[in-house]
């Protein structure tokens, strides 16, 4: 169950068919299930409800998930399959027969020793154990959408994951989960290696504010010879699933021990390290930072790029009840009709 079969491309392939079998993938909970509720709370302690990296907020539904699946129908009508991934939980408006939707339930691709789980890295970091999955697949947390149409070019080109790589001047995001993943990178990269074989991946013009820092950060790393933090887009993140497949091969033990954990846990990688392992294998094709754009909150930044389309993907990454409304109205202005995987 560690690894899979390796997908692999024969003879030249243009970029309309390296890239004709990019799948989607989605994971989504409702915490206000009260079924749900109560297995969390008879498997979590006390202290695990009530910290930052378990709290409600990594559970909530804005109910906003329609938009998602309009916004994939209506800019990226050419994605081969959507992998929408729950722990059994099915919103109710969802039509399970449409062509391109898989419903994965979590029993059907993490093994059972590890479930139920209530973290999110369980479920991420064997995500190349779903049945059918491409080799190539996009991975969505479910408040990063669609916002303006894309071609599978902005994702993979030349079969390569697109990606805008640069140095952090410390952990990015979640700092135990960073600092991880980080050192797990160190094992098997050197850093000074790495870089200069690729540093034209590395220094790109089009990285904006993103290269400046790496330009910034660079002399200490080089002096070091390695990294303490790698830039964190908070986007929709380009994936190969044989790079799933190899990060297992060489920490299986490791990986396994996380995958236990039903909750997050200080000693935790997440998805990242595959994402990072990419970039320092050179396994990338450099992307625009302009392409994305997080909003921490909400604003009337996020309603102008909404109506307007002012980046492909925006990231949604906290939404106040009381604005929920505001931005269902703005979707609405824009994406009006259902979509075929509504009922």
């Amino acid at each position: 169950q560690d690894s899979g079969l390796r997908t692999q491309d024969s003879g030249l392939r243009t970029q309309d068919e390296l890239c004709s079998d990019i799948d989607f993938v989605i994971p989504w909970v409702d915490g206000a299930d009260p079924e749900w509720q109560a297995q969390r709370r008879l498997y979590a302690r006390e202290e695990e409800r009530a910290s930052g990296s378990n709290g409600e907020e990594r559970y909530r539904d804005w109910g906003i998930l329609r938009y998602w699946f309009r916004a994939v129908e209506k800019y990226a009508p050419w994605v081969r399959k959507i992998h929408f991934i729950t722990c059994g939980q099915c919103p109710e408006w969802l039509n399970l027969n449409h062509p391109k939707l898989h419903f994965v339930i979590h029993e059907d691709y993490i093994p059972h020793q590890w479930l139920p789980t209530f973290s999110s890295h369980p479920i991420e970091l064997n995500l190349h154990r779903i049945k059918g999955l491409s080799e190539r697949f996009v991975y969505f947390n479910d408040d990063v959408f669609l916002n303006a149409p894309v071609k599978s070019k902005d994702f993979f080109v030349n079969g390569l994951p697109c990606e805008c790589a640069g140095l952090h001047p410390g952990p990015a995001g979640l700092m135990n989960v960073s600092v991880n993943d980080l050192s797990v990178l160190a094992k098997y990269f050197n850093f000074r290696k790495q870089f200069k074989a690729n540093i034209w991946n590395w220094l790109r013009l089009r990285y904006g504010i993103v290269l400046l820092k790496t330009l910034y950060m660079l002399p200490c790393y080089w002096c070091i010879n390695g990294c303490r933090g790698l830039h964190s887009p908070h986007t929709a993140a380009s994936y190969l699933k044989s790079t799933f497949i190899e990060v297992w091969e060489k920490e299986s033990k490791y990986l396994k021990k996380i995958c236990n954990h039903r909750f997050r846990d200080k000693s935790d990688v997440n998805q990242w390290l595959m994402e990072w392992w990419q970039v320092m294998a050179g396994k990338f094709y450099p992307r625009g930072s302009k392409f994305s754009r997080m909003y921490k909150t909400f604003n009337n930044e996020l309603l102008y790029d909404i109506r307007h389309k002012k980046h492909k993907l925006i990231c949604i990454n906290y939404l106040p009840p009381e604005k929920i409304d505001i931005v269902c109205r703005a979707y609405d202005e824009v994406l009006p009709e259902k979509s075929a995987f509504e009922l």
